[in-house]
């Protein structure tokens, strides 16, 4: 896997499902009795003998004949073990999906911490000096090559912690594709000066492929396709009008912890709002197969042809937001 590259209709709209692979620091900085959660909890969701995390992810994947890209965190290995990473990896690619490369500084921080240097608490990539980026990058596609046998061909920063300079040392070091790009996080924890960007384009010297965000009328901001915060209307609607404008690449982004509303150490909940929203998408992508293709990041086709619409952002009347909103605010209630 990962080393045959499909490619896929250049007429037809590209949808990418990419999946941060994740823990949680879980309060380990402010409480010396605690640790980032176990992959276990948080990237496999296991509750009891059921998995509500990538497992579940992929069983709904692929009752569609869909694959999805996990960007996978590799740094965690220094603090909960390299088998707890190396299992994940396995686990995707014995699975056919498409793994490619995460980071979270904090986890290497944490763990020189704990080797008695000095506490920073940084997880943003770009705000790192040149050197330091340079030095974790190099040391996470060590890691990937490690425990997959090849060499991460995308990247994608914790966060979205990238700037362009983040970018120009991913290439050096043999990246080709990033997803770090999310308009709504610019200025906040994203570190990009272009602006807007909304579909692939060649930034610093490497496709950039976008989370997919949507405006919403009379207000301020953008909304990412995330599955836990929009709706299957939303996205679906988004599609369309990126379609439209010749847009023919959409981004939405899930966490391995997505389906999971309340996650500690000993109890997970699963979301079920979350969970029948994802399989509601994929049954409606699937529907839509004359005219879509999933595809998977690592085996974009990164030809010389003109990427359109990248500037395009869509704007969504209030009624589908408004109705959202009241779903979300009723999945708040802990037995629902």
């Amino acid at each position: 896997m990962g080393e045959t590259r499909k490619t896929v209709s250049t007429e037809k709209m590209r949808v990418y499902f990419t999946v941060d692979t994740e823990t949680s620091m879980a309060g380990a900085w402010n409480d010396p009795t605690k640790r980032p959660l176990p992959l276990e909890r948080s990237i496999f969701g296991k509750n009891d003998s059921e998995y509500y995390g990538i497992p579940l992810i992929m069983d709904i994947l692929e009752a569609h004949g869909f694959r999805g890209t996990f960007f996978t965190e590799m740094l965690c290995s220094y603090v909960l073990g390299r088998s707890e990473v190396q299992n994940v990896v396995s686990y995707i690619r014995s699975r056919e999906h498409d793994v490619q490369l995460h980071l979270h500084p904090v986890y290497w921080y944490y763990h020189c911490f704990l080797q008695g240097q000095p506490r920073r608490e940084k997880d943003l990539m770009f705000e790192l000096p040149l050197d330091e980026q340079e030095k974790l990058i190099r040391i996470g596609v060590d890691l990937f090559g490690q425990f997959s046998g090849v060499a991460p061909r995308a990247y994608r920063a914790g966060c979205y912690g990238a700037s362009e300079v983040t970018l120009d040392i991913s290439r050096r070091l043999g990246i080709e594709v990033d997803s770090s790009y999310n308009l709504c996080y610019l200025d906040r924890s994203c570190g990009f000066q272009r602006r807007p960007l909304n579909g692939p384009a060649h930034l610093a010297g490497i496709q950039e492929f976008p989370v997919t965000n949507f405006r919403v009328a009379f207000q301020p901001g953008y909304k990412p396709l995330e599955i836990g915060a929009v709706s299957v209307g939303e996205i679906l609607t988004t599609m369309n009008l990126l379609k439209q404008a010749g847009c023919r690449d959409v981004v939405i982004s899930l966490h391995s912890f997505s389906f999971i509303k309340v996650l500690t150490e000993r109890h997970c909940q699963p979301d079920r709002v979350a969970i029948h929203r994802f399989k509601k998408l994929c049954a409606a992508i699937s529907q839509l197969s004359g005219e879509v293709d999933v595809a998977v990041l690592g085996e974009a086709n990164l030809g010389d042809g003109p990427l359109n619409g990248s500037d395009c952002v869509p704007c969504l009347g209030l009624v589908r937001p408004a109705m959202r909103k009241v779903v979300q605010g009723l999945n708040r209630i802990p037995w629902i």
